[in-house]
C-alpha cells in the first residue's frame, strides 16, 4: 500500500506562482490565518527502509464564508524552489475548543541531502480565489539518524503493544482507513491501546486500518514517526 502523503513539487517556473496569486487576487472576504504551528519530525518508513525528514504543519484558520468555503494551502519556499500543496481531500482537519486547525503531518523533501530550514510563504485560498498569506521560518539543525530509537508496535490479542522507548511511554496513533484517508489521532500514555476501543469510535475500520506511531522527544526540537502498522482482522 502507498503510503499517503501530499504530492510533492518542485518549483521550475514563477509562472505557477504568479498564476496562485492572480487567482488570489480577485475575490473578497478573504479567509484569516490565526496561528501557525510546525514541526520537523523523522520518519521511519517500514515499507521502503528509509529514514527522512517530515514537516507537520498546522494553521488554525477562519473563513467569513464558512469553514468549507477553505480551498487550498501552498507552502512556498521561493530560495529552494520548493512548494507543497493541500486541499480539502489531502489536509486533516483538526477542532480543539471551538478551535479548527487544518494541515498535514507528511510534508516530505525531494532528497534526502535536503532539509527544511529556511523562510515560507504561507499561502491559503478560499473557493473564490480570496487569499491570506503568512511568513514562517524553518530552524531545524540536521541529527544523526544512527543515533535515534523508533517506537515500535505489536498487535496481540486485540492490543496494540508499544515498545517503551527513549524514556516515555506517551504516543499518539494517526489511524488511517483502508482507503488511505486519515481518520483519527489517538493518545495513550500506558504503552498500549485496545483494537476495540478503536473499532467502537470509528466502525469503518472494522475491516482493517493501518498507523503511525508518534512520539514527542523528550527536551528536543523534533518528533518520531514509525510505520506503517497493519491491522487484519482474523
Amino acid at each position: 500500500m502507498e503510503k499517503p502523503s501530499v504530492k510533492f513539487f518542485k518549483v521550475f517556473s514563477a509562472f505557477i506562482i504568479l498564476t496562485v496569486f492572480s487567482i488570489a487576487a480577485c475575490s473578497d472576504n478573504p479567509p484569516e490565518i490565526y496561528q501557525t504551528f510546525w514541526q520537523v519530525n523523522i520518519f521511519n518508513n517500514r515499507e521502503n527502509k528509509t529514514i527522512q525528514p517530515q514537516l507537520s504543519l498546522f494553521i488554525q484558520v477562519h473563513d467569513p464564508d464558512g469553514f468549507e468555503d477553505l480551498a487550498e494551502i501552498y507552502l512556498i519556499n521561493d530560495k529552494k524552489e520548493l512548494f507543497w500543496r493541500l486541499d480539502s481531500e489531502s489536509w486533516i482537519e483538526v477542532t480543539e475548543e471551538d478551535e479548527s486547525w487544518i494541515g498535514s503531518n507528511t510534508l516530505s523533501l525531494p532528497h534526502p541531502s535536503m532539509d527544511f530550514t529556511g523562510e515560507y510563504r504561507l499561502l491559503l485560498l478560499d473557493a473564490g480565489g480570496a487569499s491570506a498569506e503568512k511568513v514562517i521560518v524553518i530552524n531545524h539543525n540536521p541529527i544523526s539518524f544512527s543515533e535515534l530509537h523508533f517506537p515500535e508496535a505489536e498487535l496481540s490479542g486485540g492490543v496494540i503493544n508499544l515498545t517503551k522507548v527513549n524514556g516515555s511511554t506517551e504516543y499518539i496513533l494517526w489511524i488511517y482507513g483502508n482507503d488511505e484517508r486519515f481518520r483519527a489521532a489517538f493518545n495513550t500514555s500506558e504503552g498500549s491501546i485496545a483494537i476495540d476501543g478503536i473499532v467502537k469510535a470509528h466502525t469503518d475500520l472494522a475491516n482493517g486500518f493501518y498507523f503511525f506511531i508518534y512520539q514527542k522527544q523528550k527536551e528536543a526540537d523534533f518528533g518520531l514517526i514509525s510505520g506503517p502498522f497493519f491491522y487484519t482482522p482474523g
